[in-house]
């Protein structure tokens, strides 16, 4: 009996480095019937110069490139497009797999047939992938505990394209936490499964795309991925969904945070944008320092001007 074909997506973006790291633990695996597709997001390192040599020396691996930087969720939709695989687990540029991750994962989905997702433990590592423990971040999601209030799994991330296909996919403006849009997708239209072993190799660095100072940007856009989830589950009539009154505090908070987040950044005629939004979920924030912060800085750049 030949297994089903098992499609594992990366999206790139200069993590060059790290590559060979990553193709050599699937180069690895004991499950054999598996397809690699990196979606390269218009990197500026070496990462697509190595990237087409792996492609050329390997047929089961595959790539697509991006002309401009479009962000985590835009790169992650373009290999999943490209892959064919029955099955799907997602890869972060910078980890790893340990050698019968697939061969665990294709068994998980063979016991549960209705689950849309399925993960498990991961292995904490430090920046050159030696392995300081397991990771306290990947654990089973409590039972009927949704998304929306907690999300307890990590990675290795699994599903099945039957189930994907279901959903609107990856969205191409969830620049990042692209796996918490895609867990509440999959939640709506099967059942949540893990696997109590490490499967991941998780490697810790300052530029990882949830770590450091990019755990804030993070986390505004996990809020916007709740405030879709819930328009989403509002229009199908899905439960368990947010009460008014906690997507009005959610998107209080993501209008808030954003504009916060574009401040640091320097973008502050967004930042003002954002704050303004804010108040129809909190007018009183009209009279809080903070709101005005952005305004200042656009009205200091124009009497400078």
């Amino acid at each position: 009996m030949v297994q089903p074909l098992f499609s594992v997506v990366v999206a790139n973006y200069n993590n060059g480095r790290f590559l060979p790291q990553l193709v050599n633990s699937l180069l690895k695996q004991t499950y054999l019937n598996w397809e690699l597709v990196i979606a390269d997001d218009a990197s500026t390192d070496d990462s697509l110069q190595y990237i087409k040599k792996v492609a050329g020396e390997h047929a089961n691996v595959k790539y697509v490139c991006h002309e401009v930087n479009q962000g985590a969720g835009a790169t992650f939709k373009s290999a999943t497009d490209a892959s064919v695989g029955e099955l799907v687990g997602m890869l972060g540029a910078d980890d790893a797999l340990v050698e019968d991750a697939l061969q665990k994962m294709y068994d998980a989905h063979e016991l549960y047939p209705d689950a849309s997702l399925i993960t498990s433990r991961a292995y904490d590592c430090d920046e050159e992938m030696n392995v300081i423990g397991v990771c306290d971040i990947g654990n089973e999601q409590p039972e009927g505990v949704s998304f929306l209030y907690e999300v307890a799994i990590s990675n290795f991330v699994t599903f099945k394209r039957a189930a994907y296909q279901k959903t609107s996919g990856f969205d191409p403006q969830q620049i990042r936490a692209v796996d918490h849009d895609i867990f509440l997708k999959l939640e709506e239209v099967g059942t949540v499964k893990f696997v109590d072993e490490p499967l991941y190799l998780y490697r810790r660095h300052s530029g990882g795309i949830s770590q450091g100072s990019n755990g804030m940007k993070a986390a505004t856009f996990s809020l916007r991925a709740k405030l879709n989830a819930y328009d989403r589950r509002r229009a199908a009539n899905y439960q368990p969904n947010f009460t008014e009154q906690e997507y009005q505090q959610s998107a209080w908070a993501y209008y808030t945070r954003g504009a916060n987040m574009f401040r640091q950044q320097g973008e502050y005629s967004k930042s003002a944008g954002f704050n303004i939004k804010s108040l129809k979920y909190k007018p009183g924030y009209l009279f809080a320092r903070p709101f005005w912060g952005a305004f200042y800085h656009i009205i200091k750049s124009a009497v400078a001007k």
